[in-house]
């Protein structure tokens, strides 16, 4: 089974702001709600994803193809 795009969002974005605490801290998020999100196990609320693909769409993480 493939990784939800939530998790894959989050993991990028962790590398983009300098590890998960950084994240946590800019996100206001419990460490329970990141470990929970990062497995998986939860779905982040809308406005925390939104903010999520923010910070990578901000970083130019987003809309870059694959080396073919």
């Amino acid at each position: 089974m493939s990784e939800p795009v939530q998790s894959r969002v989050l993991r990028r974005a962790a590398r983009v702001v300098g590890g998960y605490g950084p994240l946590q801290q800019q996100l206001n998020a419990s460490r329970e709600d990141m470990i929970s999100w990062i497995r998986g196990a939860a779905v982040p609320p809308l406005a925390t994803f939104a903010h999520l693909v923010e910070l990578l769409l901000d970083a130019g993480e987003l809309g870059r193809s694959p080396p073919v």
